[in-house]
């Protein structure tokens, strides 16, 4: 079998996602990458991958019911392309279709290793995607989170 039949038979393999599945996902993608550190006070998740964050969004607004102007965006990059912010900014917004005055001011990462992206033209930096006044859904995701743990491994310990 060729790669694009493969890959093709995956996305018919997934088809159409209910509500409970898109609820499980987002719960388990902000497992992987939602912001856990212990201080946090707010939802939030990192990410470089466009399609992970368009599925994030789906995820706030259709299992949540988080409105657009709960949410803030943040774009990390590495200093040396603090030339190109308003450029990685503007693809973010365009892409997500959410305003640009969500944007908040950037965060330029520091590094003794100056990283050169393969991909220059490609390299949007990692958007930071937060929800204000969210700390009650935040303790509601660790439960969340302990729930799936529990459903799935309850049986195997």
């Amino acid at each position: 079998m060729f790669e694009s039949e493969t890959f093709d038979k995956g996305v018919i393999e997934v088809g159409k996602l209910t509500k409970r599945e898109l609820f499980l996902i987002g719960v388990s993608l902000y497992w992987a990458e939602g912001f856990k550190h212990k201080d946090e006070s707010s939802l939030g998740l990192a990410t470089m991958d466009e399609n992970m964050a368009k599925l994030y969004l789906a995820w706030l607004k259709e299992c949540l019911d988080i409105r657009n102007d709960r949410l803030s965006f943040r774009v990390t990059a590495n200093i040396k392309y603090s030339d190109k912010i308003k450029e990685m900014e503007q693809h973010w917004s365009d892409s997500l279709g959410v305003g640009i005055d969500q944007f908040v001011k950037p965060f330029y990462q520091k590094s003794k290793q100056n990283r050169v992206y393969l991909n220059n033209d490609r390299y949007f930096g990692v958007l930071r995607i937060r929800v204000r006044k969210s700390i009650n859904i935040l303790r509601k995701m660790r439960g969340w989170i302990a729930g799936v743990a529990r459903a799935q491994l309850s049986d195997k310990i």
